[in-house]
C-alpha cells in the first residue's frame, strides 16, 4: 500500500532501531509508487553497514533513499502552525482507591450525597433544600424541598412510588398519574432528586414537584483559534467485524490523500472514548468472533493503525468495557505492559474513564458510556438509536453512572469520581455504537458511533450500529462536521 504500510515503528524496533517523528511522518506520507517498508529496510541496511552508527532513524536517513525530485511540499500534508493545548483536568487513574465492599459502598454513597447536595445548594431554586427528617415535620399548608437519593421505584397503573434516602432517614412518596409522575418514572435509580412536599389535611405527605440537580443554561467556552477535534470510540481492533477498510480510508483522509484539505489541515486532536480493542472474554461466545485472541497482539494491531496518524495530531485514548482494565467504574488507563506500542507513540496519551480534558480551553468530558445500558433499559421512551437523550439525562442527574446493581459495575471507592462537578462544554461517549449529536443547555453532546459491524451479541441486544461515521468538532464554534467512511457511503459532503 506504499505510504500507508503499517508497522513502521514495530519493523524498526524488531531490528533494534528507533524512528524519530520527522522520519516517521515522511515515510507514512510517501507517494503510492514508493513502498515505505522497502525504504525503511534500505535505511536499516545502510546503518548496519556503518561502524558505530546511531540506532535512530532520522529524516535525513530516509531522504537519502528518495528521488531528488520529491520535494517536501509533495510529501507532507500542511501542518497547522498553531500549537496543541492539552490540559488533563481530571484523570481517575491515580485516584482509584478501592475499599472493602461494605465500608467502601457506604463511603461512596455518602460522598455522592454530599457532592450532589453541594451542587443542588448552588441552584437558586433549590438552595434551601432540607433533609428527610425535617420534611417529615412539615406542618399542614407548608411546603418544603427535600434533597435525597432515589433508592427504589415502583410503577403501577400510571402511579409511581419512590423511596428516597438521606443520612437522616427514608421517605416514601406517591406520584399520581400526570407530569410529575412521568418525571418520577424518568429519574435514574440512586440519583439525587429534589422533591417539593406538602402535608395534606389528613396528615399525609405528598409531592408537588420533582427535579434533578441539572446543569445551568450557559454559554460554553470555545477556542480562540479555528482548530478541530475528531471524536472516535469503539474501534474494536481484533474483532472479525472490525471495519478495517473503512478505518484505512479514514487514515488516508487524515494524511491528506483523499482531499478535504480545508478540514484535514485544521485537525489538531483525536479523542478515543474507549474500546480500542475487542478484548477477550467480554461476553459469552466472543472468541468465535475474534480475528486475534491475544490481548497484547490486539493492542499491537491497534498501534499499527494509530502510528499512521500524522504526528502533529495529538491522540487521547480512554478505555472502555472491552479494554484490558477492570470492568468496574471508574477505570484506570490501560497498563503500559499491555499497550506498549501505543505508549511508545509520542503523540498518544492514555487517560482513564471518565476523564475531563481541556483542548484549546474547551472542556471535554470523555466517558465511554457503559451506564447508558442501564439508563436506556430503565427509562421509558429511550432507545439505543438516540443515545444523546440518555446522555442528556446523565447530565441532568450530574452523575455518569448513578444506578447501582444493574449492568454497570461500580467500584467501592472512598470518593465518587463519577459525579459531574464541572459542567463540560462537550460530553463525548460511545459504547452503544450509534452516531448521534445534540445540544443541551449549551453543552454539545456527541456519541461517536463505532468502527465495528454488527455482531450476533449486538443483534440479540437489539443494537443496530451506525459505523464508520466521524464527528469533527470545530472547537471555535462547537459545531459538528460529519464524514462517513463506509465503503457505500464515503463522501466528503457535510
Amino acid at each position: 500500500m506504499g505510504a500507508q504500510s503499517s508497522g513502521i515503528v514495530s519493523r524498526a524496533l524488531a531490528q533494534g532501531f528507533l524512528v524519530d517523528s520527522e522520519a516517521f511522518d515522511l515515510m507514512q506520507k510517501l507517494p503510492p509508487d514508493l513502498e515505505a517498508a522497502e525504504v525503511l529496510q534500505k535505511v536499516i541496511q545502510k546503518k548496519l553497514a556503518e561502524p558505530k552508527s546511531v540506532k535512530m532513524i532520522t529524516r535525513e536517513d530516509v531522504e537519502a533513499f528518495l528521488p531528488e525530485t520529491l520535494t517536501q511540499n509533495e510529501v507532507l500534508v500542511r501542518v497547522p502552525e498553531i500549537e496543541s493545548e492539552i490540559d488533563v483536568v481530571f484523570d481517575p487513574t491515580s485516584l482509584i482507591a478501592p475499599m472493602d465492599a461494605e465500608e467502601g459502598y457506604k463511603r461512596l454513597f455518602k460522598d455522592r450525597y454530599e457532592r450532589l447536595l453541594a451542587i443542588v445548594k448552588r441552584r437558586p431554586d433549590t438552595r434551601n433544600a432540607t433533609t428527610i427528617q425535617a420534611a417529615k415535620g412539615v406542618a399542614p399548608g407548608q411546603k418544603l424541598k427535600v434533597a435525597a437519593l432515589v433508592s427504589s421505584r415502583n410503577t403501577k397503573r400510571g402511579n409511581v412510588e419512590l423511596w428516597l434516602d438521606d443520612p437522616t432517614g427514608s421517605l416514601r412518596l406517591s406520584f399520581q398519574e400526570g407530569p410529575v409522575s412521568r418525571m418520577a418514572e424518568e429519574v435514574p435509580l440512586d440519583s439525587m432528586v429534589v422533591a417539593e412536599v406538602s402535608r395534606s389535611k389528613s396528615g399525609q405527605l405528598y409531592p408537588n414537584s420533582l427535579t434533578l440537580p441539572d446543569i445551568p443554561d450557559r454559554k460554553p467556552v470555545t477556542a480562540s483559534h479555528r482548530v478541530y477535534a475528531v471524536l472516535l470510540s469503539d474501534l474494536h481492533v481484533g474483532s472479525k467485524m472490525f471495519l478495517r477498510e473503512d478505518f484505512e480510508r479514514f487514515i488516508l483522509w487524515l494524511n491528506g490523500k483523499l482531499g478535504d484539505e480545508e478540514i484535514v489541515n485544521r485537525i489538531k486532536y483525536i479523542v478515543i472514548a474507549g474500546d480500542v480493542v475487542d478484548g477477550v472474554g467480554v461476553y459469552p461466545g466472543q472468541e468465535i468472533q475474534l480475528s486475534e485472541r491475544d490481548l497484547r497482539k490486539q493492542y499491537l494491531l491497534a498501534s499499527q493503525f494509530i502510528e499512521r496518524i500524522p504526528r502533529h495530531i495529538q491522540v487521547l485514548v480512554s478505555p472502555g468495557n472491552h479494554d484490558a482494565v477492570r470492568q468496574a467504574l471508574p477505570q484506570p488507563a490501560v497498563p503500559v505492559a499491555l499497550a506498549e506500542g501505543l505508549y511508545n507513540l509520542e503523540n498518544v496519551k492514555w487517560i482513564g474513564n471518565p476523564a475531563y480534558v481541556r483542548l484549546h480551553g474547551v472542556g471535554i468530558l470523555v466517558y465511554h458510556g457503559k451506564s447508558l445500558d442501564d439508563i436506556i433499559a430503565t427509562t421509558p421512551g429511550l432507545s439505543y438509536s438516540k443515545p444523546t437523550i440518555a446522555m442528556e439525562l446523565l447530565l441532568r442527574a450530574r452523575h455518569l453512572a448513578p444506578t447501582y446493581g444493574k449492568r454497570t459495575a461500580l467500584s467501592p471507592e472512598m470518593n465518587d469520581l463519577l459525579v459531574v462537578d464541572s459542567v463540560p462544554d462537550v460530553l463525548h461517549s460511545g459504547h452503544v455504537h450509534s452516531f448521534d449529536v445534540s445540544n443541551y443547555r449549551g453543552t454539545l453532546i456527541v456519541n461517536s458511533g463505532t468502527w465495528q459491524g454488527q455482531t450476533s451479541f449486538q443483534a440479540n441486544m437489539g443494537l443496530e450500529p451506525t459505523p464508520s461515521i466521524i464527528p469533527i468538532v470545530d472547537l471555535s464554534m462547537l459545531t459538528v462536521i460529519r464524514r462517513n467512511f463506509g465503503s457505500e457511503s464515503f463522501s466528503l459532503s457535510p
